[in-house]
């Protein structure tokens, strides 16, 4: 499995930075996603990936003093805060450790499933966690129709990069675009999909986001041919708000275990 290309070692201050953005973006749809579940007191919830942990403490509300949440992840820095009484927090790799079978009312990833090597065993595995007549609730993103306009050469030759980059690094930046057809392909009933694409002016929460995932990516871009002028360029782009920013598009999407 290749390095995951957004570890927080390193790079703890631009990473944090990083995922409050994401935050802002995802934690709507997330919300929402939860209130559609019914999500409520008492439900025993996973957050698998949890990273910042935007969407453990959304559960921790829901599920009340009854209810508990396990939120897991490579790296449990940005998560040890959360820790309490009603919020177990873990490391865990989805793809190496074993999960708790039939446990939870909920398992729930965001951002995640785009990273791994194995994605339908990391499906399975997170679908052997739900307790019959739970519920798996996913994000993911699809990086296809990102673009900016007006655009400019610099950032055709920067898109390019990034996308290769992403590849080179163990990602698939076009996951969100299967993953509905991934959710059919389980044993699961109910199931409901929300696909949302947005365009904003550059400086906004999503170009800001983008900028930043960029920024993470700058030396891995270096490596396979980019240039500086190219990633400086696109990088004032996305600043500018005369230029309008279409962000990934991101599927959100949930399904019941059969009792």
């Amino acid at each position: 499995m290749p390095e995951y290309t957004l570890k927080q070692e390193g790079a703890e201050e631009f990473e944090q930075a990083r995922l409050v953005l994401l935050e802002d973006v995802c934690d709507p749809l997330t919300a929402r996603q939860f209130d559609a579940i019914g999500v409520s007191q008492g439900w025993r919830c996973l957050d698998v990936g949890a990273g910042g942990g935007s969407a453990t403490r959304l559960l921790a509300e829901r599920v009340g003093d009854t209810g508990s949440v396990l939120a897991v992840d490579l790296d449990t820095r940005l998560l040890a805060p959360f820790a309490s009484e009603r919020v177990e927090v873990k490391r865990h790799d989805l793809l190496a450790d074993p999960l708790p079978d039939g446990a939870f009312d909920l398992v729930h990833a965001r951002n995640l499933l785009m990273h791994l090597p194995a994605r339908v065993d990391a499906l399975r595995r997170l679908l052997a966690a739900v307790r019959p007549g739970g519920w798996l609730a996913l994000q993911e993103p699809d990086f296809n129709d990102v673009a900016l306009s007006p655009t400019s050469e610099s950032w055709r030759r920067t898109w390019s990069a990034f996308c290769d980059a992403a590849v080179a690094g163990g990602w698939d930046p076009a996951y969100g675009a299967r993953l509905v057809s991934d959710i059919e392909a389980l044993d699961l009933v109910r199931r409901h999909a929300d696909v949302v694409m947005q365009n904003s002016p550059g400086g906004g929460v999503r170009a800001r986001l983008f900028a930043g995932t960029l920024g993470r990516f700058r030396e891995r871009m270096l490596a396979l041919g980019a240039t500086e002028d190219d990633l400086d360029a696109a990088q004032r782009l996305l600043r500018d708000p005369r230029v309008t920013f279409r962000s990934p598009t991101l599927t959100t999407a949930w399904a019941q275990r059969p009792d």
